[in-house]
């Protein structure tokens, strides 16, 4: 019986787990205010505003070949937005990667102009609109070199943020557009 009741004790601490505890201690300090506001953008066309999911899909992409398309990104929350426009290597030939050129533009004015690959682009809306229409022009280096067909599978993450993006503090939010890119 005695052996029996130890199993029991044995069995019964294996099924107890722990339980944890924390205190919150909380001061009322008088005319001291908190806001929390809302940080939200979209990707759309430009043309009916409608979500845009895969901005470039390019099937045998030449060299000296290029496809421009629009993307306007829009805030939608109420805090002031800056946001950061970047490249992201999914899959497909780093050789061929390396070759794409894009150049983004807004207002008539270059922003961006280089390798795919070297993208990183600061920007902020103006304070008369909450979007930014972009121009974008996606190529094929004249002097890539292959007989072989390949592939280049790609994000353009566009990341908003509301303070410095070097500090550790505010609010980031993000959003992804694919891309396919193959040349012939």
């Amino acid at each position: 019986m005695l052996r029996f009741l130890f199993l029991i004790l044995v069995f019964s601490l294996m099924l107890i787990k722990p339980t944890n505890a924390d205190f919150v201690s909380r001061k009322s300090i008088q005319n001291n205010q908190f806001t929390a506001t809302t940080l939200d953008f979209s990707r759309l066309k430009t043309t009916n505003e409608s979500n845009l999911e895969t901005l470039f899909n390019i099937d045998q992409l030449l060299p000296g070949g290029y496809q421009v398309n629009t993307l306007r990104i829009k805030n939608q929350g109420q805090s002031e937005l800056k946001y950061n426009i970047s490249f992201q290597k999914i899959s497909g030939d780093d050789n061929f990667c390396r070759h794409l050129q894009i150049n983004l533009s807004k207002n008539n004015q270059i922003f961006y102009q280089g390798y795919l690959v070297d993208l990183n682009l600061n920007d902020s809306f103006s304070k008369n609109l909450n979007f930014t229409d972009w121009l974008i022009t996606l190529s094929l280096d004249q002097n890539y070199l292959s007989n072989q067909k390949s592939s280049c599978q790609f994000n353009l993450i566009i990341l908003g943020f509301n303070q410095d993006i070097n500090q550790k503090s505010g609010f980031e939010y993000q959003q992804i557009i694919s891309n396919n890119i193959f040349s012939n």
